[in-house]
């Protein structure tokens, strides 16, 4: 009896070893799998970066709309006010409520569509860009990069959502390149993302 208890004992083994192996296999596939992931958005999020810093030309724009009559030649264009008022937030000096009420109306005025992002969501984006800004400057280059990004956003059209998306991902690239950590610069590009989504549904 002791001797067929030993077999029956013997022959259950391995099937628990199998089951124990089987599960630590698929433990390590999630884990390599998961791991993966985040290797791939982080060298998309290097390759974006490159690309401010190479200059190459940010994600598409919507086409310029037209208008009736010529603006006058001393009127600033919405992209020309908002990339003053971003120079003017100065480095290593808390950007001033009148400058963050600057730009929220500056963003208001770039979205020229029949639909208006709600005030909520341009104040914020307003908040945490006057917040990075003061801490990192952006060059020349970068600032007419974001306006533009933030023109896309903000006049999404008929923009498809990987456009969009890639216009979402520029703009992080943008703060990162200048020294913003990644964190903030998700921030605010988690930001740009809320108003075009909410632009994009308010059109269909």
């Amino acid at each position: 009896m002791l001797r067929e208890s030993n077999l029956l004992h013997t022959k259950f083994v391995p099937m628990k070893l199998i089951i124990v192996v089987s599960g630590s296999l698929l433990a390590l596939n999630a884990f390599a799998a998961g791991s993966e992931a985040i290797i791939r958005q982080r060298a998309k999020e290097l390759s974006n970066q490159n690309n401010v810093r190479q200059g190459v030309p940010p994600p598409a724009q919507p086409p310029p709309q037209a208008s009736q009559t010529a603006p006058p030649p001393v009127a600033l264009t919405p992209m020309a006010k908002l990339q003053i008022d971003v120079a003017a937030i100065k480095l290593n000096s808390p950007a001033t409520p009148a400058q963050k009420q600057q730009l929220a109306r500056d963003l208001m005025v770039l979205a020229q569509g029949p639909k208006k992002p709600s005030s909520g969501a341009v104040n914020k984006l307003a908040e945490d860009m006057s917040a990075a800004l003061s801490q990192k400057a952006l060059s020349e280059g970068t600032r007419s990069r974001l306006v533009q990004d933030l023109n896309g956003a903000l006049n999404p059209g008929n923009l498809l959502p990987t456009q969009m998306q890639d216009i979402v991902s520029d703009v992080q690239a943008v703060f990162q390149t200048a020294g913003v950590s990644r964190k903030d610069a998700v921030v605010i590009a988690d930001d740009v993302k809320a108003i075009g989504g909410e632009l994009q549904k308010s059109a269909k």
